[in-house]
């Protein structure tokens, strides 16, 4: 009977003994990152007694795979939203704003209007034209300083990817070995646990496990770890687009692109934010320069500066020589990109890929819309693509000529296209980094109009006439009247429009003192607007006279130049004090020069919409934390270590030990009478 009481009392000295080690191992590392809850496992004896035969390590593999997913969804929100608040601020910041910019520029052109003949209010609009390009450039450099930001950070993550892959493979080969030894291993499974959550904070992942090993995946299925070995990923500058940084994963020596896949973690959060967030900022700020300096552009030369000469570009040329390569990527290819109709230009780049040597794709990336080969008007020659929705391609000679949402491509390669061939098209990704002013003196600013109307003396009804000049023949001259030539090709040529009620609907007959047939036409916007143009529709100079008021049938108006000519051909008089054409360059601050509106309507969408992506941002990082955080407490319910629950295991187990180990002492003292009693 003693050696019963022996026996289980020291049995039950070590269970309790045991049991005390386990609880004491939890409690000595309740502040151990990934460590996961013990319990010791008893199991009675069928001869009687206890044996703890096990340790338990308590994991709920649902809630830790979804914690997994939870960490890897609120990094890439943190990280979308950290470079979102980012832009925000520095779009809304006053210091680099074109809003208040671009209202001092038109302010300072007010000035120049309210006395056209000044020099120094002149110089002054120039200064502060000087200062609106180089806003323009500021923000740009801004801006896309958070291009080369994510581009370092997704060479640092693929790194820290990297790091981490290797430390799971490592710890799959040791989890192994300790299997095969018969060991538990507890703490090597909670350091591969905390690894594959660290890895889910930087990229996301699907985790298989695999007999006592993790295989972890990403992307659309590739393996990043698969047990002892691991595929590294690598960063690299994309092929078209090298200011791009690109994420692939290497498998059996060839890398995989995987930068449109990766969808969770800080690197997924920071390839979202440059495809729907930076690129396209950088895209609309660019359409904005380029409609705002081809509009001033156009305007500024249908006027006449203080020499009598017809106005240049007031911005430099949005087609000039070395901007038309640069919007186009191609590794094989040669191309330029002109742009047609800032209009109709979209904040976007475009993706043409040759679905075969004789066939295309283009594909608006802003959106998705696609156009094919069959989708554009066959052109029979290159030169004769001049309309969006038409397209020369001689697949043969290799040469490719489109027009498509105001710009036209040309691209040319020896020897024809190759299938799946590549162009990365860009219309206005650095037009904000490329405007720049054109004219730097004051004398230059062209604020006159180049043509003046005046009503016979013999009129006798109450009409007004107005003119402008609205489209300038092409090439341009120093020259005003080389500009019109069209309609008045020499120093003494006149236009003379008489009201007549008989012509229908006109009302108006024009005739030229050269000669020229001239047809005139009622604007059909506006019926007080007279069209006057060449009967040739390819001399494309065109003169609008506005009549207010009512005049009378043989009341006429004669369009002469804005200046005087003597007999050697010579300017001698100009109309210093005119400033009609600066008034109609003011009148583009509400006109709707783009898709978007006016210049600040345009302005003001960028940052609406860098807005809304912001708070959208950031009530998802609010959501996506809450998720986290509940998704933590479950964890730990389930396999944290409790403090007021080991301590009373800890003294359960104390206790028990102590009341074993009185067990022993009653069979110690029960053996002792019984020798005393022999």
């Amino acid at each position: 009977m003693s050696y019963g009481l022996l026996s289980l009392g020291v049995q039950g000295v070590r269970a309790s003994q045991s049991g005390l080690s386990v609880v004491g191992n939890n409690i000595t590392n309740v502040n151990t990152p990934g460590y996961t809850r013990q319990v010791a496992q008893f199991n009675s004896l069928e001869e009687g007694g206890v044996l703890q035969d096990s340790t338990q390590r308590i994991v709920d593999k649902f809630i830790t795979e979804r914690l997994w997913a939870d960490n890897s969804r609120f990094e890439a929100a943190k990280a979308f939203e950290a470079m979102a608040s980012q832009l925000d601020n520095t779009l809304a910041s006053d210091s680099v704003s074109l809003s208040a910019k671009l209202d001092d520029y038109f302010a300072a052109l007010q000035a120049a209007n309210d006395d056209p003949t000044s020099i120094t209010n002149r110089e002054l609009f120039i200064a502060e034209a000087q200062a609106t390009a180089t806003r323009f450039n500021d923000l740009y450099d801004q801006v896309s300083q958070q291009t080369e930001t994510v581009n370092t950070r997704i060479r640092e993550l693929a790194e820290e990817i990297n790091s981490a892959a290797l430390n799971i493979a490592d710890l799959n080969d040791r989890i192994r070995i300790a299997k095969a030894a018969n060991k538990d291993a507890f703490e090597l499974l909670d350091q591969r646990d905390q690894a594959v959550q660290e890895l889910s904070q930087l990229i996301d992942i699907n985790v298989i496990e695999q007999g006592d090993e993790f295989s972890i995946f990403i992307g659309n299925g590739q393996p990043l770890v698969v047990g002892q070995s691991f595929n590294p990923l690598v960063s690299t500058p994309n092929e078209l687009d090298p200011t791009r940084q690109e994420i692939g994963i290497t498998l059996a020596g060839r890398v995989n692109d995987l930068t449109g896949m990766v969808g969770g973690g800080e690197l997924g959060g920071l390839l979202a934010y440059r495809d729907e967030v930076l690129d396209p900022t950088l895209n609309e700020m660019g359409r904005l320069a380029v409609v705002f300096a081809d509009s001033m552009n156009q305007q500024h030369q249908l006027g006449m500066d203080l020499d009598g000469n017809m106005g240049q570009n007031l911005f430099a040329d949005i087609n000039s020589g070395n901007l038309l390569s640069t919007r186009v990527r191609a590794e094989f290819a040669e191309g330029s990109v002109q742009i047609v109709d800032t209009s109709k230009l979209y904040a976007s780049d475009y993706e043409l890929v040759f679905t075969s040597s004789d066939s295309f794709r283009l594909t608006r990336l802003s959106d998705g819309e696609s156009w094919t080969d069959s989708s554009f008007s066959a052109a029979a020659t290159n030169t004769d693509v001049d309309t969006d929705g038409e397209a020369f391609f001689d697949s043969t000679s290799g040469e490719l000529t489109l027009q498509i949402d105001g710009f036209r491509l040309d691209l040319s390669r020896s020897g024809g296209f190759a299938t799946n061939e590549r162009v990365l098209v860009q219309p206005v990704r650095t037009a904000a980094d490329d405007i720049a002013v054109n004219i730097k003196d004051g004398r230059q600013l062209a604020l006159a109009a180049p043509v003046v109307v005046a009503p016979d003396a013999a009129n006798n009804g109450t009409g007004v006439a107005t003119v402008q000049l609205t489209e300038v023949s092409t090439p341009l001259s120093n020259d005003p009247r080389d500009s019109i030539a069209a309609l008045m090709p020499n120093s003494s040529s006149r236009l003379t429009i008489t009201a007549d009620s008989t012509v229908v609907p006109e009302g108006y007959t024009v005739v030229s003192s050269d000669g020229l047939a001239l047809s005139i036409s009622l604007d059909p916007n506006d019926s007080k607007n007279l069209l006057i143009r060449n009967a040739d529709p390819s001399l494309n100079g065109e003169i609008v006279m506005r009549v207010e008021g009512v005049p009378q049938d043989g009341d006429s108006f004669v369009i002469d130049f804005n200046f005087d000519v003597d007999g050697t051909d010579s300017i001698t008089n100009v109309g210093v004090s005119d400033n009609r054409n600066g008034l109609l360059m003011s009148d583009l601050t509400k006109a709707a020069t783009s898709l978007e509106g006016n210049y600040q309507e345009t302005y003001g969408r960028i940052i609406e919409r860098v807005g809304i992506e912001t708070k959208i941002a950031q009530t998802d990082l609010k959501a996506s934390e809450a998720v986290l955080k509940n998704t933590v407490a479950q964890r730990e319910e389930i396999s944290g270590v409790n403090l007021d629950e080991e301590a009373v295991k800890l003294i359960q187990f104390q206790q028990a030990y102590q009341a074993a180990a009185q067990i022993i002492s009653a069979s110690q003292r029960i053996f002792d009478a019984l020798i005393q009693a022999v």
